[in-house]
């Protein structure tokens, strides 16, 4: 668990976040960003495991695809709530 105080570790960690939250975000599923978005996480993660080590990588992709399955559900969530907005009151 060293690898916490590392610096190459915390960008490699952001940049998968912030591809996690790219591809879980994008509207259209079949979009040219949601594609990228996951090659460029596998990118940051795969960068993780070799500058960091395996246990680094590890850490780095369970708690990034946590995050975009937790923003995930939650863009499906409100989407389906606006949605039904839409048809009681539209």
């Amino acid at each position: 668990m060293d690898f916490f105080s590392d610096t190459a570790w915390w960008t490699s960690f952001a940049a998968a976040l912030a591809a996690s939250t790219v591809s879980a975000l994008s509207k259209p599923i079949k979009s040219f960003r949601f594609l990228f978005g996951c090659l460029t996480w596998l990118a940051a993660v795969v960068l993780t495991g070799m500058t960091c080590g395996i246990f680094s990588a590890i850490a780095a992709f369970t708690f990034s695809l946590l995050w975009a399955l937790l923003l995930f559900v939650l863009t499906l969530l409100f989407s389906g709530v606006k949605l039904m907005e839409k048809k009681r009151y539209g």
